[in-house]
């Protein structure tokens, strides 16, 4: 039995990570190319509803624009909501965009 941080987890980590910042990225650059001045990524390890409020307490954040899934019924009830609980929390405007199909 091994005790403290297994290395593949880590590796794990570092991927999920790495995903995360190339999809934030891709945003970033989509946002430019359609004249968003003030485009702002972060890429952060919690909940993330939680992170993302914290974010916004944080840095003055005024609107929070988030992609959806567009998830309902039992889909929704056992996989959550990022969007739903972000709306719910935000004290600033959320705008949820759902991607086309």
């Amino acid at each position: 039995m091994g005790l403290g941080i297994d290395m593949r987890s880590a590796g794990v980590l570092d991927a999920f990570e790495e995903q995360a910042r190339t999809a934030v990225d891709i945003v970033e650059k989509r946002a430019t190319a359609a004249s968003v001045s003030a485009v702002e990524t972060a890429v952060e390890h919690g909940s993330p509803y939680r992170e993302i409020r914290t974010y916004v307490d944080e840095h003055d954040v005024d609107l929070v624009v988030m992609g959806t899934h567009g998830r309902s019924g039992i889909e929704r009830y056992l996989l959550g909501s990022v969007a739903e609980k972000t709306v719910r929390t935000s004290p600033v405007p959320v705008m949820t965009v759902r991607q086309p199909e």
